[in-house]
C-alpha cells in the first residue's frame, strides 16, 4: 500500500473510533437521564 492509502485508512479508523464513543456515551447519558425521570416519577406518584 502506499503511504497515501495508509495515512486515508488510518484516518478513517481514528474516525470510526470517535464516532463510537459517541455513540456509547450518547447511550449512557440517554440511560442516565431516563434514570432520574423515572425515579423523579416514582417520587411525584409515591407523594401523591
Amino acid at each position: 500500500m502506499s503511504k497515501k492509502h495508509k495515512a486515508k485508512a488510518k484516518a478513517r479508523s481514528e474516525r470510526e473510533a470517535r464516532q463510537a464513543r459517541r455513540v456509547v456515551n450518547g447511550i449512557f447519558i440517554g440511560l442516565i437521564a431516563a434514570m432520574v425521570v423515572a425515579l423523579l416519577c416514582y417520587y411525584v406518584a409515591a407523594g401523591a
